[in-house]
């Protein structure tokens, strides 16, 4: 099932804070994305200026995976775990880069897209572990 969230282009997605695993690592995002026909250079585009601004912002990248072969998509983002005042810290990034906030951009660009949380990296053995408890 596609799940569609709105995404403003000067913000990173939306995560909850949570602690997942039996590491106690962050809970992250992945999104798997599928550009628009015809909108694949405004995608990679898109997604360098979230790079930029985060940089700017001093935040931690995001890992970004293009896609090479199988699958019917173009990007897999994993996002590292939400800050304090993320938003607040990419919206001034924005600013000092004169980077407009474009409400509609990830909906023009972006044919579909999927997001999943997840927990980890971990191994079987912890997450067996963590099972057993």
């Amino acid at each position: 099932m596609k799940k569609l969230t709105t995404i403003l282009a000067a913000s990173s997605l939306f995560l909850m804070p949570h602690m997942a695993g039996a590491q106690d690592a962050p809970e992250r995002v992945v999104t798997v994305m599928h550009a628009a026909p015809g909108k694949y250079l405004e995608l990679v585009e898109w997604l360098a200026q979230i790079d930029r601004i985060r940089t700017e912002a001093k935040l931690a990248p995001r890992e970004i995976y293009r896609h090479r072969n199988g699958a019917n998509w173009d990007f897999l983002v994993i996002e590292p775990p939400l800050v304090a005042n993320e938003d607040d810290l990419m919206d001034a990034a924005a600013k000092k880069l004169n980077i407009k906030a474009d409400p509609g951009a990830f909906r023009r660009i972006v044919m579909d897209h999927e997001d999943t949380a997840v927990g980890g990296p971990t191994t079987g053995t912890a997450i067996l572990a963590e099972m057993q408890q």
